[in-house]
């Protein structure tokens, strides 16, 4: 079922990324949901993201502001990618 969730992600993201240059930004809709969904089902992207976290400041402070502003559902996905 996680193979389901990760290919309907890059599914969502590949959708997203064209849709992203448009008046209505819907690609970005796209994109966070793609990308929430491959976050909670590997284990490696979150590992990834987290070494991202680890190695970019920035980044992590736009992440931590992230959590702050999501709903409940997918703070807790941004959350697991913190650095320790």
């Amino acid at each position: 079922m996680r193979f389901v969730y990760q290919s309907l992600g890059f599914l969502l993201i590949a959708l997203g990324i064209p849709l992203f240059w448009t008046p209505l930004p819907f690609g970005l809709v796209l994109i966070a949901i793609g990308a929430a969904l491959i976050l909670s089902n590997s284990d490696s992207a979150r590992q990834q993201v987290r070494g991202w976290r680890e190695r970019h400041p920035k980044f992590n402070s736009f992440m931590s502001k992230a959590e702050r502003v999501t709903p409940h559902p997918f703070d807790r996905i941004l959350q697991r990618t913190e650095v320790d």
